[in-house]
């Protein structure tokens, strides 16, 4: 038997503006990387649907950054600029998939559903998940959840040790379905929980996305020194009872291993204020 449960989706939120100059230089480096054969300006304006001199400015642009080399017959091949790019997302990915194999030990371990969310943009987003193996477990839980984050124990993490003015702009999308009487005290709230969640190094989502269900998270920190994201798990609210300080030093561990594996520093839980 499964917990299964109805959890909000992402918010849409405002489509960006695009600019069409950058637009331009993106569809011109796409296309040279996307051609079956070299080509050469001429033929990637054609294809584009852009004027020559258009095409020789945005040539121009690129190969001066290096993302694109114009061969001896006039044909366009990627440049060296477009190896870095790839080999720092290729590392990303390295690093991901260790990250990952964290979320599957958490949840060898405690038996129980583990997770992955980092944050990106202005959105704290599951990118790892592994179910549990429990006759009765979580099950809703799933790769791409995002939003809530003022409830979930992912969000309330990251939001820790976030500085504005992400954080606030979080927050205030968080609030903006209450009404405006309600934020100010839902606010202070939720910074006095902030601060117990620096001071003790994890969040908890006690039944606030889902009942019956209890999550708790662990920031995880980046060479940068900023937050990355939180890694946790997910069970019945009854084995949390029964498993807390476990699971708890589980998930510590599993954050402070993160940590280290993108060369950040483990949070180290602030003295509790007397």
């Amino acid at each position: 038997m499964t917990t299964v449960s109805s959890l909000p989706s992402m918010d849409d939120g405002p489509k960006p503006t695009m600019l069409q100059t950058v637009e331009r230089a993106l569809n011109f480096l796409e296309h040279v990387a996307s051609a079956p054969q070299p080509q050469t300006v001429k033929e990637v304006a054609e294809a584009l649907g852009i004027n020559l001199a258009t095409g020789y400015h945005l040539l121009r642009t690129l190969s001066a950054r290096g993302y694109l080399e114009r061969r001896p017959d006039a044909t366009l091949t990627l440049g060296s600029s477009v190896g870095a790019l790839f080999h720092a997302y290729q590392s990303t990915l390295d690093v991901d998939s260790e990250l990952a194999g964290i979320v599957r030990r958490i949840a060898a371990d405690t038996s129980e559903t583990a997770y992955l969310s980092t944050l990106d943009g202005s959105n704290v987003i599951v990118k790892a998940c592994v179910e549990g193996t429990q006759q009765l477990r979580v099950s809703a839980l799933h790769v791409g959840r995002a939003g809530d984050e003022m409830r979930r124990a992912s969000g309330k993490a990251v939001l820790a040790h976030l500085a504005a003015p992400r954080r606030d702009e979080i927050i205030n999308r968080n609030l903006r379905d209450h009404p405006a009487r309600e934020r100010a005290k839902l606010r202070a709230q939720f910074e006095e929980e902030q601060a117990a969640i620096r001071a003790r190094g994890w969040a908890v989502d006690d039944q606030e996305s889902v009942l019956g269900v209890t999550g708790i998270g662990a920031p995880v920190f980046a060479a940068s020194g900023e937050i990355h994201g939180a890694i946790g798990l997910v069970t019945p609210t009854f084995r949390m009872e029964r498993s807390h300080d476990e699971f708890v030093a589980v998930v510590a561990e599993a954050a402070a291993t993160a940590s280290r594996l993108m060369g950040g520093t483990p949070w180290t839980s602030e003295p509790e204020k007397t």
